[in-house]
C-alpha cells in the first residue's frame, strides 16, 4: 500500500478588507507575514518536503504559499493556483485533491476556513479548528489520491 500526506495550511492573517480592498486582494499584515515566516523557517528545520502546493487565488493565500516555498527552498514550479479552492466548500476541495496525481506523495493545499476547517473536521473525524497559519498533516495509506473519497484517516497532528 502507498503512502499520501497531505498538509493543510490556511492562509497567514490578512489586513481587514473593509470596502476599500475586495476581499480577494487582501494583503497579509505585518504579523501574518511574520507568523508565515516562522512557520516556514520551523518547517525547514523539520526537513519537510512538500512536491506540490496548491493555492487559492486570494492575494493572502498566494503570498501564504510563496513564504512556505522560499522557506522550505522548493520551486515555483511546485505552486499552482487553483480558482476553485476560492470560496469553496469542503467537496470541492476534495474534487481537487482527487484529482492530484498519484506521483505525488506529499501534497500542501493553501485556503480558507470555513471550508479547510470543514474538511480537516471530516478528514479527522472530529471537530477541528484552524486559526491563521494553522497547519495540520493528515497521513493516509492509499496509493492514488482519488481514494481520499474513500479512505478517511485518523492520523493526523498539527505542524505549529
Amino acid at each position: 500500500m502507498g503512502s499520501k500526506s497531505l498538509f493543510l495550511l490556511r492562509h497567514a492573517k490578512a489586513v481587514t478588507g473593509g470596502i476599500l480592498i475586495p476581499d480577494k486582494d487582501r494583503p497579509l499584515s505585518d504579523k501574518g507575514v511574520k507568523d508565515i515566516s516562522k512557520l516556514a523557517s520551523k518547517l525547514s528545520k523539520k526537513g519537510l518536503d512538500i512536491e506540490l502546493i496548491i493555492t487559492s487565488p486570494s492575494v493572502r493565500t498566494i503570498t501564504t504559499a510563496q513564504i512556505i516555498l522560499k522557506g522550505l527552498k522548493i520551486s515555483h514550479s511546485h505552486l499552482v493556483v487553483n480558482d476553485a479552492l476560492y470560496d469553496a466548500e469542503a467537496m470541492n476541495l476534495l474534487k481537487v485533491i482527487s484529482s492530484v496525481s498519484k506521483k505525488i506523495d506529499k501534497l500542501m493545499i493553501v485556503g480558507h476556513n470555513p471550508s479547510l476547517m470543514s474538511l480537516a473536521s471530516y478528514l479527522a473525524g472530529e471537530p477541528i479548528s484552524l486559526s491563521t497559519s494553522s497547519l495540520i498533516k493528515f497521513s493516509f495509506d492509499f496509493k492514488e489520491w482519488h481514494d481520499i473519497f474513500t479512505n478517511r484517516t485518523s492520523k493526523f497532528s498539527f505542524l505549529n
